[in-house]
């Protein structure tokens, strides 16, 4: 196991807990005195060893249990208990559970901790369990803690937070006479222990400041350039955000002097592209998402600075499930806008919210923005990023040259390379009204960016 005894961390920040138990350590998390004002032993389930149930059980002495979030517990069909969970501090007890294969009687450190990765395992079914057992599952709130500050919900928010399985070991720790540990008791056990301490509190402060949390940094080589490669994943929805980035992406603007070279270094290049599996992947000739995606990439790298930052918004954010319904209206004749809109999804649910805390937290204040879209630019804008535009189009084909009129007259998008002649001939189902609203839109754009 280990070793988690031979130093004191105390008072931890939450990147400190997360890189401890992305480590497979332990920490204690404490709430406040307006609750329980106690304190649980909490490692990641997916890093359960005997060693570690062992010194829960005999070192913490509380319950056992593992805290999960709801989706999981519903996945493995694993109910509440019958009051639905403890009417004194509404932890929410479920039915207990031991792992069906590899386990003896189920009491040992070695069966507790097998179950314990059994519960956070992706492949295990409901089958694999068996009911009453020997660990004691408890269901994590949706909201986490931002819904209630609980033990429960902060050990699943610091697994979200640390890109680990949203399943924790907890133990409550009580103190030599059997009462729940607090205050300076705690303290002299954790000192003891080498195990630092982390509030509900701050968890939860956390999960109301930040979208996003970066979980990997690693090298990704393309035919264009070998980028860095940043993995951010949103809290909230578990959907996964991709930076390739090259360079640094801070910009200090200042003003020539008549001693410098009239042309200063430019804004870093920036393109948000939203995925598109039917694009991105297959090349669909429906589109021009996989040319921009393309593209894009190409013009970092030749300038050897810059991000694409890769956005989980399939099909203007209705899912890849949407979207492909929409293409059999579109088969009908239908174009995009009507189709979105005959299956009762919005025209475009995208929104830029965690994508900019990502620009934030790379230091992007000012950005050349690879966009025809006046949305993304506004998006960017409204929070403060100096955007100067540059434009992403590509070639129209016989397959997609609706698809972009549509977008240019419905959607607002700023083309210049449209025949002109197309411009205005895009279907009898798009009528004065939208025209007139699409050219206006466009004109705001471009006067708001002269």
């Amino acid at each position: 196991m280990r070793d988690l005894f031979d130093i004191t961390r105390q008072n931890l920040t939450v990147a400190e807990a997360v890189r401890e138990v992305r480590a497979g350590g332990m920490v204690l998390i404490c709430d406040d005195d307006t609750r329980e004002h106690e304190a649980d032993v909490c490692l990641a389930a997916q890093f359960a060893t005997p060693e570690a149930i062992n010194f829960c059980a005999r070192q913490a002495c509380g319950l056992i249990c593992v805290a999960l979030a709801g989706e999981r517990l519903d996945a493995l069909r694993i109910p509440l208990t019958e009051k639905g969970g403890d009417p004194l501090q509404g932890t929410a007890f479920t039915a207990s559970v031991d792992a069906l294969r590899g386990t003896t009687t189920g009491i040992s450190a070695r069966d507790r901790a097998l179950t314990a990765h059994v519960l956070v395992d992706p492949m295990t079914r409901p089958d694999d369990l068996v009911r009453p057992g020997h660990v004691f599952p408890l269901r994590a709130r949706p909201g986490g803690t931002l819904e209630r500050r609980g033990h429960t919900e902060a050990a699943v928010d610091l697994m979200r937070i640390a890109g680990l399985e949203p399943g924790a070991v907890i133990c409550e720790v009580l103190d030599d006479m059997g009462e729940a540990a607090r205050g300076q008791v705690l303290l002299d056990l954790a000192h003891k222990w080498g195990l630092g301490i982390i509030s509900v509190d701050a968890i939860a402060r956390y999960r109301a400041a930040h979208k996003v949390s970066l979980l990997t940094e690693t090298q990704l080589p393309t035919p264009d350039a070998t980028f860095r490669l940043l993995h951010y994943r949103e809290l909230e929805t578990g959907r996964d955000y991709l930076a390739l980035l090259l360079g640094d992406m801070r910009y200090e603007p200042h003003q020539s002097t008549q001693n410098e070279s009239s042309e200063q270094e430019q804004p870093p290049l920036l393109r948000l592209h939203s995925a598109c599996i039917t694009g991105d992947i297959f090349g669909s000739q429906r589109c021009d998402c996989q040319a921009q995606m393309h593209a894009a990439l190409h013009m970092i790298a030749a300038e050897g600075r810059g991000m694409l930052l890769y956005l989980p918004q399939e099909g203007r954010g209705i899912g890849l499930a949407g979207k492909l319904q929409a293409y059999l209206l579109q088969e009908q004749g239908h174009d995009t806008v009507e189709a979105n809109e005959q299956l009762g999804y919005p025209v475009d649910a995208r929104t830029y919210d965690s994508a900019i805390e990502i620009l934030h937290q790379l230091h992007v204040t000012h950005a050349r923005l690879l966009t025809n879209s006046p949305a993304k630019i506004q998006a960017l804008i409204e929070d403060g990023i100096t955007v100067e535009r540059v434009p992403l189009e590509i070639a129209p084909t016989t397959k997609n040259i609706r698809y972009l009129q549509t977008k240019r007259l419905r959607l607002g998008h700023l083309f210049s390379s449209l025949p002109q002649e197309e411009r205005t001939a895009l279907s009898p189902e798009l009528n004065s009204t939208n025209r007139e609203e699409a050219v206006h839109d466009v004109d705001l754009c471009r006067a708001s960016h002269a």
